[in-house]
């Protein structure tokens, strides 16, 4: 029987090394081979695939911080009040120490009078009398003295309830801004931390990939404008189309100079009137800040968050809105649909199309489809389409 013989340990490790090199300029060449395959369509397609991936994760943490923000903007707002409600109840609790200082010394200086002088008695002063007059004044004085002593003794009392009140109001006020500040404190980490986040998921981007995120940003923000452009334009053809059918009606049932008095007085289609004088100033603010960057809580004036931005725009004009882009959904009249807007209008966006209390987001109406918002971190104010998948609505600011 023949043996095998085994090849030297040296030659089995030399031949192990030359299958390992030969695989791998095999797949060298294979993956040259499918770059150089790759086409410039294809590439662009391939580039634009991941960047929409991305741009969907952008967004979503876009959303979650402002979200947060929005929070935050509210808590800092409650605490701003209850900061006022505390200088409130500093100035009670002050007055309300003079008074009872007042009205204890009106109390000791007739505890005194009493301890030098010995209280009135009736029966001293009434023997006193000469005449039914004088009896008569002496019981007046007596009651006189005795009211004042009744009433210093309640003016005591009253303040030291009204001290005792309003430094219990304090401190509890004081228990409130702690619980804001330590709130306010926890969403401040949350924030930062998610802006962490993100800022190392963008780091992790290859340039190409950001890049193409660019690029498809823009390509998408063209694409919303010139969509809302033309649904605009259709609902507009369809209103005026309606309007001349309508007219046509009505002057075929009247006369000549009847027919040209009502197309005179026709109303004009919904929307097309011009902004106030409130909305342009605003629009006018908003304008003067595009270039700005976004800072998260910023009301200006030099950055910017999306409602702080809207709120100083109109303040501008003299009307004060809420702090928050939810709270600022409730002023005004709502509008429905996005051909009925008109410049000046606050554009809102939420989480949940059906829930007014997920508005994250608002920018202020310019017409033509187009807002002026303060958008996210990294980002600076800007004109954009309002025409995006979480538009909730609009609201007319009136004041």
């Amino acid at each position: 029987m023949r043996v095998a013989r085994r090849l030297p340990h040296r030659r089995r490790r030399s031949r192990f090394l030359s299958l390992l090199v030969a695989a791998s300029l095999l797949l060298a060449a294979l993956a040259a081979g499918a770059a150089q395959a790759e086409t410039p369509a294809q590439r662009i397609a391939r580039l634009r695939a991941q960047a929409a991936k991305v741009q969907a994760t952008i967004d979503r943490m876009n959303d979650r911080i402002e979200v947060l923000v929005e929070r935050y903007n509210a808590n800092q707002e409650a605490l701003e009040r209850t900061v006022e409600r505390g200088r409130q109840t500093k100035r009670q609790l002050a007055q309300a120490r003079r008074q009872l200082a007042d009205a204890q010394r009106v109390l000791d200086e007739r505890m005194r009078s009493i301890y030098i002088n010995g209280p009135v008695t009736g029966l001293e002063q009434l023997l006193e009398a000469r005449t039914l007059n004088d009896a008569v004044v002496i019981t007046r004085y007596q009651q006189s003295a005795t009211e004042s002593d009744t009433q210093a003794i309640a003016s005591v009392k009253t303040s030291r309830a009204k001290l005792t009140g309003a430094a219990a109001a304090l401190r509890a006020q004081q228990r409130e801004q702690e619980g804001i500040r330590g709130q306010l404190a926890e969403q401040r980490h949350d924030i930062e931390r998610k802006l962490a986040e993100q800022r190392r998921f963008l780091d992790r981007l290859d340039a190409d990939v950001k890049q193409a995120v660019e690029q498809e940003r823009q390509r998408q923000e063209e694409l919303r404008r010139q969509a809302l452009a033309r649904k605009l334009a259709a609902e507009r053809a369809a209103r005026e189309k309606a309007a001349q059918e309508a007219a046509a009606q009505e002057a075929a049932a009247q006369q000549a100079a009847a027919q040209q008095e009502a197309q005179r007085s026709a109303p004009a289609p919904s929307g097309s009137s011009g902004a106030s004088a409130a909305a342009e100033q605003a629009i006018a603010f908003a304008r003067a800040q595009i270039g700005e960057p976004y800072m998260w809580g910023g009301t200006g004036p030099d950055a910017w968050d999306c409602s702080g931005l809207t709120m100083m725009a109109y303040r501008s004009a003299g009307i004060f809105l809420p702090r928050t882009s939810a709270d600022q959904w409730t002023v005004g009249q709502h509008i429905h649909d996005m051909v009925d807007l008109e410049p000046g209008d606050l554009v809102f966006y939420a989480s949940d199309l059906s829930d007014s209390s997920t508005i994250h987001h608002v920018g202020l109406y310019i017409g033509d489809g187009l807002m002026i918002e303060a958008p996210h971190t990294g980002e600076y104010v800007r004109t954009a389409a309002i025409n995006r998948s979480d538009y909730f609505g609009g609201t007319r600011v009136t004041g």
